[in-house]
């Protein structure tokens, strides 16, 4: 890892994974791990980008997601406080 947090994949597990260079990743902390998980967005019409901030949003694990989909979000052109989505409620989460 650098020194500003920057963590280098792997090629071969990046082409493995279609990541590819602009990809948005949700980064989250699970009992002392580091999770990523791709963010898919198929298509960038409005009505699509507003589905995608709520996604962004609704599924905040943690409270350092739900700040990071929030600055996404404002990037994206929205107010996140105009983007209906079930707030961040500081509860542990139990998806998986």
């Amino acid at each position: 890892m650098g020194k500003r947090g920057t963590v280098v994949i792997p090629a071969k597990l990046r082409k493995k994974l279609g990541l590819t260079d602009g990809c948005l990743l949700m980064v989250s902390e699970i009992e002392g791990s580091v999770r990523l998980r791709l963010a898919k967005v198929m298509n960038l019409d409005v009505d699509s980008r507003l589905k995608m901030a709520q996604r962004l949003l609704s599924g905040a694990e943690d409270l350092g997601e739900y700040f990071a989909a929030i600055e996404e979000v404002r990037r994206m052109g929205f107010e996140p406080d105009e983007v209906p989505h079930e707030r961040y409620s500081g509860e542990k989460s139990t998806k998986q």
